[in-house]
């Protein structure tokens, strides 16, 4: 290629450089110059069009929607401000037509805004004419917000056939329109379409009428007949057959009833706490009808749930209904106390001790009153039990000299110092006591993640480093393996460095290139979620059952200082209906007490599955004033361990996993979350932004001010992760092939990642441990469900962050680097039966190969290309031609590349001040000529290190929030 045409290139390549900074810079001063401004253009458009005299356009309807989130506007509508509207109304239905799904939902929106008949009838047509079922969403979304009665017809039909997602939603939205829906229900009362039925009983669960009453309690009379009848319809129904498994429609009817059943015994439980339903053949009519007599907390109740406590098939439930009864009618204990007393059989007084297990710090104190025989014998079984973690918390407290002797006593009597409750005794309890009863302390196990050697992954290791390494040497030298005797070792070393630095070009061009490639696509993804989170208001979000439940786990360690600020964040997110827990996975420093002390934890009995395998948890703790937090302590053992048993513990449909040293926005959680309304498919996975923390000011968990990180260091990370999140993340979930989601923030689906076997750890099926936990998890459920021919999608949201600490010193950067570059080989290699499988698809056949040459092979590569640059340099042979080739590959498109990510993230948001804008700005030109280099060096050296070493993974060091 001529020089001047290169030269030219790069003039153009510096040009668009400087446009970009400069469309940068200009939208931050234009940004800063219009919020003032655009609120109160709002404020004005919205009083306009109060009063009829706006001129309507897109912008207005806008405005409107944002005022009647807040206020309720007047139905009356005058003719003038009618005809306005009535060309945009023409056009937002004409839209309902388009063949992009995109301004479909636009379309929908709008008219749901402006809310007369005739946007009403377009939207009623379109819902029995569209297919995709997100969109469906949308367009009953705006139906509902209308909520005229005509329209139920339309949307009691669209529940016909439809998936159980889509189901879910449309039913949540029938519900809003409430009593309007009564005269359809009477209609409705002797339906067998199973759509039909399930809406009903949701129908009965939130109007209470004799008609809905009557309805419950004849589904449950009648459920095998009416299952008989559902399944009969079917079968004579070939193409509903088609569409519906028998066994299915069984598993639907068996969830149908275990809510009807709930919801007599929430509502009727007088009616429903009795014969025939207590001696019921079903398993779940008896159970709930005991849960109906426990919501009556009477004597001859409680005499009836002790009379079946022995009964192995209901014994945990049971227990916790007379624990719940007993906590609403305290005065009933002695009922307990006397069946405790006459039981003989070991394993049923063993049960009754457990519904008194709740009552310790009672029967502690009565050890020093007249009833001290009947509290030694019941604290004595509740021991043996090994129901002590409330005797734990009273013991370490207790300063009462008499209690604390009595209780030595009867801890020497009932425990084994060697058992599991004597080992657990011996490492919580406080060591005076522990003398008393002549315990020897035990000292809390810190496990150390030693990296486990896997001969045929090092094998696999070392031959890809050699092939990197010599594979291009040794063609080489058999293509020239005729001039070996008759050419200097100069001029052969001369010929290889200039045919290298040739390839490198290549390299770093097709690099480039695919990343422009994802730019692309990202920068489509944007403008797509911008658009559509423009429409989504809280009253859709916050409908019941439209977005996920959602259980955040936040595995800790050793995070004293940033503990507290982190959970405080966490508690105060804008989500309708989610829970935390918090791991901490062994801490050696005051992790676990700073959050005890800081939200008044109690250590209680909490009752949950075991799906995983996991660590020992060594206790729960909670708050009955903070419900939605749970707190468990375990032994340590890493990360992936603490999230499974996260899991465990948790309780709702999706799970997030988040770094306790992290801090999510209040709305970052709605935001990723909103993201499965645009998607019909299944959604196993989803993902956020992860930005630098460093140097922003925070106050009681909120960020209150941004700022570019003032270290240096961290700068550079900033401008690194924006880069990967905003071009990486978001371009390769537009061709489906996202295969990373951030340990730091990611949103699962509980139920496939326990069908997968939860985070892989050696306690699990696969007997294995890894350090990229967050990649191989989003890699292994792609992989089942594409082996399972499930349609599915990942997703990213470009506007929910989560910010984090970075490291901001070299030492702990290169830690990191080591561990994420020796976690990436592990996966490849673990999931190697992906590659260039066209079973997989665009994972098999684009994501995989891509991580395997540019991120594994890559900086193999990268590094020699490097240092015969240098050689090149030094041998004289690098002329004007190779060198402008390589500024324009290496440097320039990686320039462009990062301010490119600097204006995606900055399009929708403002997240810099001019200041900082301008550093990080400075920091994406810079990067190229010698960080990046750096950075490639050490994840060469991370692989080499998996071959020669082992041992910890090696730490960061951290400041706290």
């Amino acid at each position: 290629m001529e020089l001047n045409i290169l030269i030219l290139i790069i003039i153009v390549l510096f040009y668009i450089l400087f446009l970009l900074i400069a469309r940068i810079l200009l939208n931050k001063f234009s940004t800063l110059n219009e919020i003032f401004i655009r609120n109160n253009r709002r404020l004005s458009r919205i009083l306009s069009i109060v009063n009829h005299s706006y001129e309507i356009n897109l912008e207005s309807i806008k405005a409107l929607k944002d005022l009647k989130q807040n206020l309720i506007l007047s139905s009356e509508e005058d003719a003038e401000r009618k005809k306005k509207i009535y060309q945009i109304e023409k056009q937002e239905i004409r839209k309902l037509q388009s063949k992009n799904v995109v301004r479909r939902k636009e379309a929908a929106a709008n008219l749901g805004i402006i809310g007369d008949s005739d946007a009403r009838a377009g939207l009623e047509q379109a819902l029995l004419k569209e297919k995709d079922y997100s969109v469906k969403v949308y367009l009953v979304n705006a139906l509902t917000e209308i909520r005229q009665k005509d329209s139920l017809p339309f949307l009691i039909q669209d529940l016909l056939d439809s998936t159980k997602w889509y189901r879910t939603k449309l039913i949540s939205n029938i519900l809003e329109f409430g009593y309007q829906f009564n005269d359809f229900f009477i209609e409705m009362k002797d339906t067998r379409r199973l759509e039909w039925i399930e809406l009903m009983i949701h129908y009965a669960g939130i109007v209470y009428t004799d008609e809905t009453k009557k309805y419950l309690f004849d589904f449950v009379d009648r459920f095998d007949s009416i299952q008989e009848e559902v399944r009969l319809f079917l079968q004579n129904n070939k193409q509903l057959l088609r569409k519906y498994k028998i066994e299915y429609v069984e598993d639907d009817m068996k969830i149908l009833l275990e809510k009807a059943c709930r919801l007599l015994s929430d509502t009727y439980s007088s009616d429903f706490g009795k014969e025939p339903y207590t001696s019921h053949i079903n398993r779940t009519i008896r159970l709930n009808a005991y849960w109906a007599i426990s919501k009556n907390p009477s004597v001859e109740n409680l005499q009836f749930l002790l009379s079946h406590i022995s009964d192995d098939l209901f014994e945990n439930q049971i227990i916790t209904m007379l624990s719940k009864m007993l906590e609403s009618n305290p005065r009933l204990i002695y009922i307990v106390e006397d069946a405790f007393e006459a039981e003989n059989e070991k394993a049923v007084r063993s049960r009754i001790a457990n519904v008194l297990s709740n009552q310790i710090e009672y029967y502690v104190l009565q050890l020093l009153t007249k009833k001290y025989s009947r509290a030694k014998a019941i604290l004595g079984q509740i021991i043996q039990n090994n129901q002590v973690n409330e005797l734990i918390g009273f013991i370490n407290l207790n300063k009462n000299l008499d209690l604390e002797n009595s209780l030595a006593e009867l801890v020497k009597e009932n425990v084994d110092p060697d058992s599991e409750t004597g080992n657990e005794l011996r490492i919580y309890l406080k060591k005076t006591f522990l003398s008393k009863c002549g315990f020897i302390p035990i000292e809390p196990e810190q496990s150390v993640k030693i990296e486990k050697k896997d001969p045929n992954l090092i094998k696999a290791v070392a031959v890809t480093i050699f092939i990197s390494f010599l594979l291009i040497p040794i063609i080489f030298l058999i293509r020239h393996r005729n001039e070996l005797g008759s050419v200097s070792w100069i001029n052969l070393l001369t010929d290889y460095v200039i045919e290298f630095n040739k390839g490198l070009i290549y390299y770093s061009l097709v690099y480039s290139l695919f990343n422009l490639l994802l730019i692309f696509f990202s920068i489509q993804n944007v403008k797509t979620q911008a658009r559509l989170w423009n429409y989504k208001n809280y009253s859709m979000l916050f409908r019941k059952k439209m977005i996920p439940s959602i259980s955040i786990i936040a595995p800790a360690f050793n995070e004293s200082k940033s503990i507290v600020s982190s959970v405080k964040s966490l508690l105060n997110l804008k989500y309708p209906d989610y829970e935390l827990i918090v791991v901490n996975d062994g801490s050696k420093d005051e992790t676990l007490n700073n959050l005890i002390e800081a939200f008044q934890l109690v250590r209680t009995n909490y009752r949950f599955k075991t799906s995983l395998v996991t660590a020992p948890i060594r206790g729960i703790y909670r708050n009955d004033s903070l419900p939605n937090l749970i707190v468990i302590d375990k032994s340590n053992s890493g990360k992936a361990d603490s999230l499974n048993a996260g899991i465990n513990v948790s309780r709702n449909e999706y799970f997030c996993c988040i770094d306790s040293d992290s801090l999510l926005e209040s709305d970052s959680l709605l935001k990723l979350a909103s993201l499965t309304l645009d998607e019909s498919r299944e959604t196993p996975a989803l993902g956020g932004n992860i930005l630098p923390i460093n140097s922003c000011k925070v106050n009681n968990g909120q960020i209150y001010e941004i700022h570019a990180p003032k270290n240096v260091i961290a700068r550079f990370q900033a401008v690194e992760y924006i880069r990967a999140f905003m071009i990486g993340r978001l371009g390769w979930q537009q061709i489906n092939s996202m295969m990373i989601i951030s340990g730091a923030f990611g949103l699962f689906r509980k139920d496939r990642i326990i069908g997968i076997g939860g985070y892989l750890t050696s306690k699990g099926q696969y007997q294995k441990d890894t350090v990229g936990e967050d990649m191989e998890l989003v890699v292994r459920i792609g992989r089942m469900l594409r082996e399972m021919k499930q349609k599915f999608v990942i997703l990213y949201a470009y506007n929910a962050n989560c910010w984090t600490e970075v490291p901001e010193d070299l030492k702990s950067l290169k830690n990191q680097r080591y561990r994420w570059q020796r976690g990436l080989v592990d996966i490849l290699y673990f999931h190697r039966k992906i590659l260039f499988n066209k079973t997989y698809g665009q994972i098999g056949f684009i994501a995989m190969p891509y991580y395997l040459i540019f991120e594994m092979v890559g900086p193999q590569f990268e590094i020699q290309g490097y240092f015969l640059v240098i050689v090149s340099i030094l041998l004289g042979i690098l002329n004007a031609e190779f060198a402008l080739l390589l500024f324009i590959s290496v440097i320039l498109l990686g320039m462009i590349n990062s301010i490119i990510s600097l204006l995606i993230i900055e399009r929708e948001e403002s997240y810099f001040s001019i200041r900082d804008l301008i550093r990080l700005i400075w920091i994406a030109l810079i990067e190229n000529f010698g960080p990046r280099q750096w950075i490639s060096l050490w994840r060469v050296l991370g692989q080499i290190k998996m071959i020669f070493r082992s041992g910890g993974w090696g730490s960061i060091q951290r400041k706290g929030i």
